[in-house]
């Protein structure tokens, strides 16, 4: 049974969205884990509602593909697939080297300084071995670079695909080794930005993408088999 405990309901919008929202968030970090089973009347009980609000969100996030309907046992939360992590690595290249092209010629100084500080303070987590924060970190520095763009559909695309990959990401994160080889393809990303070399910038962001890509799919086979 998930334990959803500090995600008790008190957004003012509607119950159907707040549980929706809510049990969204604890299967992208990961909080419910992958193939775990997801039982309407557990799931009522520790968020204080009804069985519908539940049951509509499980709908909501299986069309979203985030969670899989089996008969006869109900809902359970899937994983992503080596061809998921592609295509999601792939989406995310272009989207991002298209907002680097834009963001190139009128980012502001303010983001520029934003994206300088997460460098800065990523550097730190890794030499501290704060290795839970990189996530954060990550996020961040993608963020400010889509922002800069000045397309609210670009962040918005970003973000989207960012959350599927959240809870792999978190994990691969935490491994020292990963995490400098991100933080390094920021610094790249971002010295190509400050020199406004657009092409530099975007075969940056591809490098990253791909070693992120790569990344996590070792980190998972190489999990799997100690499982075994």
């Amino acid at each position: 049974m998930p334990n959803l405990s500090g995600f008790r309901i008190r957004s003012p919008n509607p119950i159907r969205e707040r549980v929706y929202s809510h049990l969204r968030k604890a299967v992208l970090s990961g909080r419910i884990p992958t193939n775990e089973r997801l039982v309407e009347a557990q799931l009522a009980l520790q968020l204080g509602t009804s069985r519908t609000p539940i049951r509509e969100a499980l709908h909501k996030l299986e069309l979203e593909n985030l969670v899989s309907s089996i008969p006869r046992v109900g809902y359970v939360v899937k994983g992503l697939s080596e061809e998921d992590v592609n295509d999601i690595c792939e989406i995310r290249s272009v989207i991002e080297g298209l907002a680097v092209k834009k963001a190139i010629s009128q980012i502001t100084e303010k983001n520029l300084e934003r994206l300088r500080k997460n460098i800065e303070e990523t550097r730190r987590a890794i030499h501290e071995k704060r290795m839970d924060r990189m996530v954060v970190f990550d996020t961040e520095f993608h963020d400010v670079l889509c922002q800069s763009s000045g397309s609210k559909r670009i962040h918005e695309l970003s973000q989207l695909l960012r959350e599927y990959m959240l809870k792999f990401r978190i994990e691969c994160l935490r491994v020292p080794e990963i995490a400098s080889k991100a933080a390094l393809a920021h610094e790249r990303i971002f010295q190509a930005i400050c020199e406004r070399n657009l092409t530099k910038a975007q075969t940056s962001i591809d490098d990253h993408l791909r070693e992120v890509r790569e990344d996590i799919i070792n980190y998972y086979r190489s999990a799997d088999k100690s499982h075994a």
